[in-house]
């Protein structure tokens, strides 16, 4: 039986100013539905390994793609969720994401590009061209992935919560639902454990992006 598991911070930032001047050259492009296939060009140019089998799904779920340049180069690239859901599949929660909020997923700075703070002028770009109103950005980051905490903290993020869950099959236990600003969708938000199978199933399935 494989046990596997999943232990997660939950990020806010409220300002995502970068302090100095900005990189020159820099520039965030946005990829949209129908242009799968250069999402994929974008992964493997920057070496970074693509969601398997599900960008047309993310797409296809409200999730927005952009990628960052310096000049003619490709620094990095990242998925947002805005004005939607962020489905955080190791809990089983769809959290609601406001119109003047939006949630990272799977963002990702060139290494030989680090630590010019790309991360956070790439997370500035979004905020003032994709997100009318900017009033704050959410992230979920593998608690033991430092380098990701170390970036996130350093752009300004704060760990609003901590959440554990483990695996054991189709068998899952997850902490109790956190606290939120608006009311969340869940897959029976009210248990503890969970067997996944059935409509169970059927929802976390549809859910995933």
């Amino acid at each position: 039986m494989t046990w596997v598991r999943h232990d997660l911070a939950l990020l806010q930032a409220t300002c995502l100013n970068p302090q100095g001047v900005p990189t020159p050259g820099l520039r965030l492009e946005e990829l949209r539905a129908g242009e799968a296939v250069e999402v994929d060009r974008t992964y493997h140019a920057l070496g970074h390994l693509p969601p398997e089998g599900c960008v047309e799904r993310r797409f296809a779920n409200g999730l927005r793609f952009g990628r960052l340049w310096l000049g003619e180069r490709l620094a990095g690239s990242l998925w947002v969720v805005h004005d939607g859901h962020r489905y955080i599949e190791q809990l089983g929660w769809r959290m609601p994401v406001g119109a003047r909020q939006f949630w990272l997923r799977d963002v990702f700075i060139a290494p030989a590009l680090r630590g010019q703070r790309l991360f956070l002028q790439m997370l500035h770009g979004v905020a003032q061209t994709w997100v009318p109103g900017f009033e704050s950005a959410w992230s979920d980051v593998d608690w033991h992935n430092a380098a990701s905490m170390r970036a996130h903290l350093a752009a300004g993020f704060v760990v609003r919560h901590r959440v554990r869950a483990l695996d054991v099959g189709r068998l899952r236990w997850r902490d109790p639902l956190v606290p939120w600003a608006a009311p969340v969708e869940a897959i029976e938000p009210a248990r503890r454990w969970l067997w996944f199978s059935g409509e169970r199933l059927r929802q976390h399935r549809a859910w995933l992006a």
